[in-house]
């Protein structure tokens, strides 16, 4: 049995680019059993066809706020409440694990002030943990890691990076640990189609307002916050929910 974790991120990777209104990037991954995924695709490609009338429509977060493009549809009421009790029953219903690292920019460039690797240091925060999330008796199956492509150049300095990981470990896992990753790094254009990757896209955005105003109220985030990957005493900081530095 293969383990699949979708990643996509939401904010701006780049530390030097600084915003005070939204000064994190989170990248975040989804962590499904391969038998357990195909339920959630099929079933969410049967909510496409329902509600768009074919599968290829890709969920976007952004897009779907803004109701642009194919999600002009969601000004009809009727459609945006089917689209969100659907939503709701994909998110809650079907068996995944969310993993996050939530980067703060301004405290990232006060601690590493020559060091501008957010993307990078998240990937490896993600592999360590999604390793643990699939327990120590699936050491015998294979991770396999899928983000959405950004670049030739920056596919291929990540392709690097989780290579030198797998290959000599992290501070927190060895080597042998890292035997259950996939050895290659998958990825795929947004015009694929990856439903594991549109869910990744759509807890990133919902996670970071939450860690932005936790005093406010995010339906979407409440949807799947029992997902969030946990310690054995319950604990989702440092667990599920990485904030780094």
């Amino acid at each position: 049995m293969r383990y699949f974790v979708f990643i996509d991120e939401t904010g701006e990777a780049n530390i030097n680019n600084l915003d005070p209104r939204y000064n994190i990037f989170a990248l975040c991954g989804v962590v499904f059993r391969e038998d357990h995924y195909n339920r959630f695709d099929t079933e969410l490609k049967d909510l496409k066809r329902k509600l768009f009338g074919n599968e290829d429509v890709i969920l976007h977060s952004y897009t779907m706020r803004k109701n642009k493009g194919a999600f002009k549809v969601f000004q009809d009421k009727k459609v945006l409440n089917e689209f969100y009790n659907g939503i709701e029953k994909i998110f809650t219903q079907h068996t995944y694990k969310v993993i996050s690292c939530i980067v703060n920019k301004e405290e990232y460039k006060k601690k590493y002030p020559l060091h501008n690797f957010a993307y990078e240091d998240a990937l490896k925060f993600l592999c360590e943990r999604s390793i643990s999330s699939i327990g120590e008796n699936n050491k015998k199956q294979t991770l396999h890691f899928c983000l959405e492509k950004r670049g030739n150049r920056k596919d291929r300095d990540l392709k690097k990076l989780y290579t030198k990981i797998v290959r000599y470990g992290t501070d927190y896992k060895s080597t042998d640990d890292f035997k259950v990753c996939h050895p290659n790094l998958f990825f795929r254009a947004k015009n694929q189609n990856i439903n594991g990757l549109q869910l990744a896209d759509l807890c990133a955005y919902p996670i970071a307002r939450k860690v932005l105003s936790p005093e406010r109220s995010q339906p979407t985030y409440d949807l799947f916050e029992n997902k969030i990957y946990r310690s054995r005493y319950g604990e989702k900081r440092g667990y599920g929910l990485k904030f780094f530095p």
